[in-house]
């Protein structure tokens, strides 16, 4: 649905205009500060409310030209602060809360679907029908191989023995100590390589997975080996 733009701009500076006499209004009768700021806000919400739902326009904009105009008049000086003034402001509220609630409890009545009469005056909606099962045609156990292969393949299953998973087993591959002083050196080359410094003891620990001592010990028996 296309909005209208220029119609809800209107609107809204329309209500902000009144505003600003509205609130100085509430002001003039003993709100304070903050209590008057929501005698501009209900009139506003009532407003809104009547122009969505189409009906009592012509009230909600009454009550704005009549709290703007004697806003006005006390503003100039020429109407004074009087009793009837004071609770014509003070029933703003209360009267906003019952004309906003009237109008949101409307809602469009729902009626239900005529399918067709009944005696006496029954309309009542016949049940839809509830489609049967189809069952297949399954051959009795005395049937003949040549009636089994005339069944469609959906219809007949084999059992199958599901397949078991297969279970990896790693074992520790132990080094021996050749194979632990080679590999040391093969480290120690890469870090003078790399960054001009013998190999630590934390990254032989780290690769070989040593202990601080067994790593310790070799790192003195390699670290002045750099050759192969």
């Amino acid at each position: 649905m296309k909005r209208d733009y220029l119609k809800w701009g209107a609107l809204a500076a329309a209500l902000v205009a009144t505003a600003s006499a509205e609130y100085e209004l509430a002001r003039a009768v003993g709100f304070n500060q903050f209590v008057a700021a929501a005698v501009p806000a209900a009139l506003d919400l009532y407003t809104v409310r009547a122009l969505r739902s189409g009906r009592e326009v012509l009230a909600a904009v009454a009550a704005m030209i009549g709290v703007n105009a004697a806003s006005h008049l006390v503003t100039a000086g020429l109407v004074a602060v009087s009793v009837p003034l004071v609770v014509a402001v003070a029933a703003i509220a209360p009267l906003v809360l019952w004309r906003v609630h009237s109008l949101g409890d409307d809602r469009p009545e729902v009626t239900s679907p005529v399918t067709g009469d009944r005696p006496g005056g029954d309309e009542r909606p016949a049940p839809a029908a509830t489609p049967k099962p189809v069952i297949p045609a399954v051959p009795p156990l005395t049937a003949t191989p040549f009636q089994w292969a005339a069944l469609p393949a959906s219809k007949v299953t084999t059992a199958v023995p599901a397949a078991q998973p297969r279970q990896v087993v790693t074992a520790p591959v132990a080094l021996t100590p050749a194979d632990l002083r080679r590999e040391a050196r093969k480290l120690n080359r890469e870090a003078v390589r790399s960054t001009r410094r013998p190999v630590t003891i934390k990254t032989l620990q780290d690769e070989l997975g040593l202990s601080r001592r067994e790593a310790t010990e070799l790192r003195r028996e390699v670290v002045g080996t750099v050759g192969p």
